[in-house]
């Protein structure tokens, strides 16, 4: 992606809105919309967390949709929306690997889905500064072993084996290594072979290491199923956003408390 010449003549607003002007300069130029994920769904409270992570206070207990930097992040989204243009719609199917769309936000998995031959000039970059400076999200996966199932030692053992190192540095091709000894850009430059180091280590690397985890909660599948619907006033063109996040906030703040 080349650097927007419209970034010069927003010096004031570079860190709060570089990607917006970005995006809207490519939906200009592409005539594509930017995707933020490859599949984005408004609805899933956790898909905002690219551009802020806290929709609630660090013990869970509040909710804190409604503090500035959450209402200025969701306008960001809304103006993207129904004023630049730039990103596709609640509803609007958008999907980068399929030439839909001229960026994205995804996983290191889905590196296997672009083009190898005669496709598509790309790029892989970090996500921009905001007005809190560098920022990263990453997100969680796991396998464990019930302690009440009929077979637990051979999957204890199964489990050993599929995450020793030898077996951890092939599944990096799908999941950055946890261990600390395997996330590295050898390690990650053989499994994932379209990426270039400097692409690996510059956002995959870097990213995981100072990234923070997506929101989760306990109960979070009602807690996200009460804002999804909380926020479906929000995806109209004239729509009060603060208001919405308050109303939100207001629905979802029982559940938290529990």
């Amino acid at each position: 992606m080349k650097r927007s010449p419209l970034l010069g003549e927003h010096t004031d607003e570079i860190l709060k809105d570089v990607l917006r002007y970005s995006a809207k300069e490519i939906a200009d130029i592409e005539g594509k919309a930017v995707s933020f994920m490859a599949k984005y769904n408004y609805g899933l409270a956790g898909n905002s967390s690219h551009i802020h992570n806290s929709l609630w206070s660090a013990d869970g207990k509040t909710c804190t949709m409604t503090e500035q930097p959450f209402v200025d992040a969701m306008t960001f989204i809304h103006k993207a929306i129904f004023t630049d243009k730039s990103i596709p719609g609640p509803g609007v199917a958008a999907d980068f690997f399929a030439g839909d769309a001229a960026m994205t936000i995804t996983q290191i998995s889905r590196a296997a889905l672009l083009p190898k031959e005669n496709g598509f000039a790309w790029d892989l970059v970090p996500l921009p500064e905001g007005p809190a400076g560098k920022y990263a999200v990453i997100g969680q996966a796991g396998i464990g072993v019930f302690a009440s199932g009929k077979n637990v030692q051979a999957a204890a053992d199964f489990l050993a084996f599929f995450t020793n190192p030898e077996n951890s540095k092939k599944l990096a091709q799908y999941f950055p290594p946890a261990r600390a000894s395997l996330l590295n850009v050898d390690v990650l430059s053989a499994a994932n072979p379209l990426l270039s180091p400097a692409q690996i280590d510059s956002v995959v690397v870097h990213g995981i290491s100072t990234g923070k985890v997506k929101p989760g909660h306990a109960g979070f599948a009602e807690i996200q199923q009460t804002i999804r619907a909380s926020l479906d006033a929000l995806w109209v063109p004239d729509a009060d956003v603060a208001a919405v996040l308050k109303s939100a906030c207001d629905r979802v703040q029982p559940l938290l408390a529990q």
